[in-house]
């Protein structure tokens, strides 16, 4: 191989390193207790809506974005018994990039028993200060979780990572447990479409778009060649490791919540 060639083949890797970095879980939190929230919503059960997987022997290999701030530790998460609604602004997907959007979604649901419910395209321009119930745009409920291509020109940050993504967390009014009621996942359009322009584009874009629905979900980052919850998915892992999946089995065993 020639000096040239060999350069080359660097630079393009480093490329790839930097494009596949991904920054970690950008969670809000927000007190409700003696504010406005949502009523019951029509779609809630009485018991969770699916089954998680029995996670794989062995301990640890997962962090959590968050615990209870009861002493418990236990994790803050998502309500099983509730369908977690998303919405998807395509402008400037890739090609390939709903494939991946659509199978990190199925992969997700199937691990933790979530349901995860498609509620259509949307034309809602991310934004840091999101709030957790935009009434005016979604009605009396809670923001679905928002799925969106974007940049650093509209959601400054972004440049420096292929995604980002993360839960907005609430204080119950009743229970005082905090959990999850939406979120974010936010994808680098143009370091993505680069990305997918490779000859293994699709299975690289499946890596990052699961990782932040593990985020999403409540994992943090974690270390390990296993780990798709390493900082960097596709580089040494392209599914969910051991650790991952224990991790996802325990957050997916959260309380059914009633006081909003």
């Amino acid at each position: 191989m020639s000096r040239r060639a060999g350069s080359r083949l660097l630079a393009g890797l480093a490329t790839l390193l930097a494009l596949l970095a991904v920054g970690g879980g950008i969670a809000r939190g927000e007190s409700w207790g003696g504010r406005w929230h949502p009523a019951l919503p029509a779609d809630r059960s009485a018991t969770p809506l699916g089954t998680p997987i029995q996670a794989p022997a062995g301990a640890g290999g997962y962090r959590l974005l968050h615990t209870q701030d009861d002493g418990t530790r236990r994790p803050v998460a998502w309500d099983p018994c509730r369908p977690i609604h998303y919405v998807i602004r395509t402008q400037g997907d890739p090609a390939g990039g709903q494939g991946a959007i659509d199978w990190a979604i199925a992969r997700m649901s199937a691990v933790t028993g979530l349901h995860l419910v498609d509620d259509g395209v949307t034309q809602e321009v991310p934004r840091p200060d999101r709030p957790a119930a935009d009434r005016q745009r979604y009605g009396q409920r809670w923001s679905p979780v928002l799925i969106a291509w974007t940049d650093g020109r509209e959601y400054p940050g972004i440049e420096k990572y292929a995604a980002l993504g993360g839960p907005v967390t609430v204080d119950g009014a009743v229970s005082g447990q905090r959990r999850y009621v939406s979120g974010v996942v936010l994808l680098n359009r143009a370091y993505l479409t680069q990305v997918a322009a490779r000859s293994d584009g699709r299975r690289l874009l499946r890596a990052v778009m699961l990782h932040e629905l593990g985020h999403l979900v409540g994992l943090d980052h974690s270390e390990g060649a296993d780990s798709l919850m390493s900082p960097r998915p596709g580089v040494t892992a392209f599914d969910l490791g051991p650790g991952d999946l224990r991790g996802l089995a325990y957050l997916s065993r959260g309380p059914c919540y009633s006081d909003f």
